[in-house]
């Protein structure tokens, strides 16, 4: 087949790119201005990567099966490398194709007009777009004398959690093409049944609404963030993953991470070949505090002092040299993972006593971090108090948030306080830390 012209049959082989979940124009509150526009520009190369490939392999389809962006209104800037991208395709004779998910999906008609970002690009022909997410309408594509009913459900955000995105959908083909067609595909963002961990607010497409698709021989899913490939019945289900690592829980060697190069015949799918991209490494360190105070696996026994002892405790000087405080024991720890290009997130997790907190030293090792590594986080919601602060307000081993904390120290040395010039400097430095500690990390704890 001469596949610039589209002319003759040769082996009749349909080759196919299909990519998902690339999310463009992603917003990381926690990263600065400089750090997210070179995330935003890595998430961009790894797209193009999808592109280059297509066009070098001669590719006659380019399925994106949605969360092409990572939101609703994505910037000009990626809308504009998307555009530029699918006129690459078009130029080299690559057909686009695709559908939204639920980054990109509109919740409600009164957000962006109910209309996905893609569909500015099928209404100026730059792809074909199906936004329809409870309606199937395939349309006729032929390759290379194969003749293909190609349709696509866009994410369905009214399905609540546990639900099936494919219950009460319609095929629409009053064409009969799905009859006339050697072969079906079905693209999908959803999660499949029996293929996916099942979370508590996920929603499943179920194996029997699958099997009750007939004609679609093929069915290519995005939404999963890994690379799988399995049956259901007589239909091949392929999951292509995400183009870049976009969670923590995901691993850095973690080779699932990239595209998939497809080959059809009329009689079905022959071959498929993942094309993993190189991540963006991420690390987490979970740390327990009985690492950091090995001495006292107890973390030590509570003596009840008065305000002047803790003052005194707080206001005492470092240790001598020699004995590595706890935070450069923390940073040492730390030190190895915090490369130029690596995002790291350090899991502090334990009983502690008030004192051994004071001794963390966090914004310092934040600082550290940030000026070491691509992005430093860390996540103290796991630490707890290893004995009873306040009476009646919090009992022994309860978990508290590091605000809470800060707060409840406050206010149990102004219970003790017996002069009330003393309170009042007390409360005075209360409200002072706490809008301090708001000002530092109130941003990021809403992320």
């Amino acid at each position: 087949m001469d596949r610039k012209n589209g002319t003759g049959q040769a082996n009749e082989i349909l080759r196919i790119i299909l990519t998902a979940d690339n999310h463009l124009s992603a917003y990381i509150p926690k990263l600065s201005p400089t750090r997210l526009t070179e995330r935003r520009k890595r998430l961009g190369l790894a797209f193009r990567q999808a592109v280059d490939v297509a066009i070098d392999r001669h590719a006659d389809l380019f399925i994106q099966a949605g969360d092409l962006f990572d939101s609703i209104d994505p910037r000009n800037k990626e809308r504009d490398f998307v555009a530029e991208q699918l006129q690459r395709l078009q130029a080299a004779g690559v057909r686009p194709f695709g559908v939204s998910g639920n980054h990109d999906t509109p919740r409600q008609r009164t957000e962006q007009g109910g209309l996905a970002p893609q569909s500015i690009y099928a209404r100026l022909s730059g792809m074909h777009f199906f936004p329809s997410s409870d309606v199937i309408e395939p349309v006729l594509v032929e390759v290379g004398g194969i003749q293909l009913a190609l349709a696509g459900l866009s994410y369905r955000p009214q399905v609540p959690p546990g639900g099936d995105p494919l219950d009460s959908v319609q095929v629409v083909d009053p064409e009969g093409i799905l009859a006339r067609a050697d072969l079906g595909i079905l693209i999908l963002h959803s999660a499949i049944e029996g293929h996916a961990f099942p979370g508590q607010m996920e929603i499943f497409a179920r194996r029997n609404s699958l099997l009750k698709l007939d004609g679609f021989h093929l069915i290519l899913t995005g939404h999963v963030h890994a690379y799988d490939r399995f049956s259901v019945g007589n239909k091949d289900v392929v999951v292509c993953g995400a183009t870049e690592l976009m969670e923590f829980s995901q691993h850095d060697d973690d080779d699932k991470v990239g595209f998939v190069y497809l080959e059809l015949t009329r009689n079905g799918l022959q071959h498929a070949e993942h094309l993993s991209i190189q991540p963006q490494p991420r690390h987490i360190i979970s740390l327990r505090t009985t690492e950091l105070w090995p001495r006292d696996e107890a973390n030590g026994k509570h003596l009840e002092k008065s305000v002047a002892e803790r003052e005194e405790i707080l206001s005492a000087p470092p240790p001598e040299k020699g004995e590595p405080s706890v935070t450069e024991t923390l940073w040492q720890k730390v030190e190895p993972y915090c490369t130029e290009d690596a995002m790291v997130r350090l899991i502090l997790e334990g009983p502690l006593t008030r004192e051994q907190y004071h001794e963390l030293e966090l914004h310092s090792l934040w600082l550290q971090g940030q000026q070491r590594a691509f992005s430093f986080e860390i996540d103290e919601s796991h630490l707890f108090l290893s004995q009873d602060l306040v009476q009646g307000t919090i009992e022994r081993g309860d978990r508290i948030a590091p605000r809470e904390m800060l707060e409840a120290v406050v206010m149990d040395w102004m219970e003790q306080a017996e002069a009330p010039a003393e309170r009042l400097l007390l409360s005075k430095m209360r409200q002072r830390v706490l809008d301090r500690y708001d000002e530092i990390s109130g941003r990021e704890a809403s992320r």
